[in-house]
């Protein structure tokens, strides 16, 4: 066993950018509620009612998509029930007793906003609608969606089917990480089989913006007399990516472009550590071992500002050898100047540290072999 360590360093750490403060004004937005977030952080950098409780229409399908990419796979068979055939609304005309993979589904809901397919995955996945919703509202949790409930798997208008910009921004930022949604939110067009047609179904994305700018890839369209008009967007420049959210606004394309640009202009994304980054070192038996952080961590700025990051370092009191390379022996924590906790870093050897006792015994005995020979 090795004397026990522990080191708590507090570095106080100045980030400060180069780039001129851009003056932009703050966006005036008709939407009643809305929400510019950066993806990776999670850093809010617009809001307007971000916690209250509105109806979402079908942006609800984010979570749709998801659960059915997570939890299905892709090439599954899944036939339309008479229950899916008639949901009313927007529909991608499925009957009852069609079948289409689970991949031509999740087209379906994400480009074109079937209804019916979103009743069709959900009862493929769940077993029904309403066991999907329970798998909805888990997740939700699971993502810090806390002031959401889902109650069916397309938005259309139900009591007590309400969510927040807050929470549908959480849950955007997790599926947006997911390499499948993000690639299907991006399509501009697709075609899919249409059984019983001479032609295929072509599903043209609702989302108007990924013909308007070059940097939007997603997200959903939403509308329903009680919801209004909303829209949960992202986009991505220079390495950094957006998502926006406006609920119940009156010009919701115009606006959620301009939350997205506003961010961009505005803010920037800061490296604070680098993955492979050597944080600290410690001593073993008079051998230094290098501390690098297992991944990187960012933070968003305003351009022109600069701001305070504490880390506070914990090394492991009980640390023994021998030491493989990569090994995690302590961590690094990143707080604000309010000490919010903002990430949690592991921190891994930089090499191979092998027992000192045991490599004493094999010279000894290497050496006795040899005057014995």
């Amino acid at each position: 066993m090795i004397k026990r360590y522990l080191i708590t360093l507090i570095i106080v750490c100045s980030l400060v950018l180069t780039v001129n403060a851009i003056a932009l004004a703050y966006p005036q937005l008709s939407a009643q509620a809305a929400i510019l977030m950066d993806v990776e952080t999670g850093q809010i950098l617009y809001q307007k009612n971000i916690h209250q409780r509105r109806a979402p229409a079908s942006t609800t399908k984010i979570m749709t998509g998801i659960l059915a990419i997570e939890n299905g796979n892709l090439s599954d068979k899944v036939t339309a029930s008479k229950r899916a055939a008639y949901e009313g609304g927007s529909s991608i005309y499925l009957v009852p007793d069609e079948t289409l993979t689970l991949e031509e589904m999740v087209y379906g809901l994400l480009l074109k906003s079937g209804n019916d397919a979103a009743v069709a995955i959900a009862e493929h996945i769940g077993g029904s609608v309403e066991n999907f919703a329970k798998l909805m509202n888990l997740k939700a949790r699971e993502v810090g969606a806390l002031h959401t409930t889902f109650k069916n798997p397309n938005g259309l208008p139900q009591e007590g089917h309400l969510t927040t910009a807050y929470d549908l921004a959480q849950v955007a930022r997790y599926a947006l990480q997911n390499p499948i949604f993000a690639k299907v939110v991006s399509t501009k067009k697709k075609r899919i089989e249409w059984p019983g047609h001479s032609w295929d179904r072509i599903l043209s994305n609702t989302n108007k913006l990924l013909t308007r700018s070059d940097i939007v890839d997603g997200v959903k369209t939403g509308y329903t007399r009680a919801a209004g008009r909303c829209l949960v967007s992202s986009a991505t420049k220079n390495g950094q990516q957006l998502v926006s959210v406006v609920l119940k606004s009156g010009a919701m394309w115009n606006e959620s472009l301009a939350l997205l640009n506003y961010g961009f202009n505005r803010y920037q994304k800061v490296e604070v550590i680098a993955k492979g980054e050597e944080v600290h070192q410690i001593f073993i038996h008079e051998q230094k071992i290098k501390l690098k952080a297992a991944k990187e961590f960012n933070y968003v700025l305003p351009k022109g500002s600069s701001t305070k990051i504490k880390k506070v370092i914990d090394v492991k009191n009980d640390i023994t050898l021998p030491i493989k390379k990569g090994e995690k022996l302590g961590n690094i924590a990143l707080y604000d100047k309010d000490d919010n906790l903002l990430d949690r870093i592991d921190l891994i050897s930089d090499r191979y540290v092998e027992d000192s006792a045991v490599n004493n015994f094999w010279k000894k005995l290497s050496a006795e072999i040899q005057i014995y020979f």
